[in-house]
């Protein structure tokens, strides 16, 4: 089990009130209301209907769906075996199985027949199993939690990813964002536009997991909805919500990061245990930190 915010030095007291704070946190979570049936009737819907759908068709959609489900029952899992290190062990397994699952699912969709794809989805379907039998009798505010922290580590992991691309080709999206030829920026780039279009797409799909979080506050500030749309041709990536994502050097990103990490760290110091992978993320940040600094002296 991952311990979160690990540090030497600690006053034992001030230790043991933190562990007891948290396992008290913890048995509230595991108690109080239920999931109502209709949202866990919902919650099974959605999951068997993607499953389904994923027989025939391959999207970020489906994509985040999956990975939303497997990152919550990732957590249910240290939520519920505090005393049973060998059962959290194979929920951990279980969640691994998926995820890869979905990976191969993934890179060799186009070569699959929609059986194929079935079988190669078993993991993922036994998972869906186990967090619909689970919802029949889950705590709403532990589900509640997971889920926000699911969607948490996923904004984080979109704005890091988007900020690692080529700076060259960060400069290119900022411009095509804001009306550029796109056709003019792939030759600058010296880049095929097929291959053009493709970067320029997945950023922007990128760009979109996060803001979709955030469709609210971000309509909120913009004085109406945006109705968002997920990129799919170079049209959609002047859309408003991507045009405030870029905006002042991505500062919304930054923030959406920072709020994140608040989230994460917040669960995850609320109970002693996480999920998060805070070393590489940090490592990521400093890289990142490291490549701005360069670029800002060149």
């Amino acid at each position: 089990m991952k311990r979160a915010g690990t540090v030497k030095n600690v006053d034992r007291n001030r230790l043991s009130a933190s562990s007891k704070a948290q396992k008290e946190n913890i048995a509230e979570m595991l108690s109080g209301e239920k999931v109502s049936k209709d949202k866990a009737l919902t919650c099974s819907i959605m999951m068997w209907l993607s499953l389904q759908d994923m027989r025939y068709a391959c999207n970020q959609e489906l994509i985040n769906f999956a990975e939303h489900i497997i990152k919550q029952v990732q957590r249910l899992g240290l939520y519920c075996n505090t005393d049973d290190p060998a059962n959290e062990k194979s929920v951990a397994f279980a969640c691994r199985e998926a995820s890869q699952a979905v990976a191969k699912w993934t890179k060799d969709f186009d070569d699959l027949s929609p059986n194929q794809r079935q079988i190669v989805l078993r993991p993922l379907q036994n998972l869906f199993a186990a967090y619909e039998a689970f919802l029949k009798d889950a705590p709403a505010r532990l589900i509640a939690e997971v889920s926000t922290y699911s969607l948490a580590v996923r904004v984080a992991k979109k704005v890091m990813t988007f900020l690692e691309l080529d700076g060259e080709l960060i400069s290119a999206i900022d411009k095509v964002i804001s009306g550029a030829d796109s056709r003019a920026e792939a030759r600058r780039l010296k880049m095929p536009y097929a291959e053009f279009t493709d970067r320029i797409l997945h950023a922007a799909n990128l760009l979109y997991d996060v803001g979709i979080q955030a469709d609210k506050e971000l309509s909120a500030m913009y004085g109406k909805p945006l109705n968002p749309v997920r990129p799919q041709r170079i049209s959609d990536v002047r859309q408003p919500m991507i045009k405030m994502l870029a905006a002042n050097k991505g500062g919304a990103l930054i923030q959406a990061v920072k709020d994140s990490e608040d989230i994460i760290r917040h669960c995850d110091n609320g109970t002693g245990f996480s999920c998060f992978n805070w070393t590489k993320h940090f490592k990521w940040a400093a890289n990142l930190i490291g490549l701005m600094r360069q670029e800002a002296a060149a």
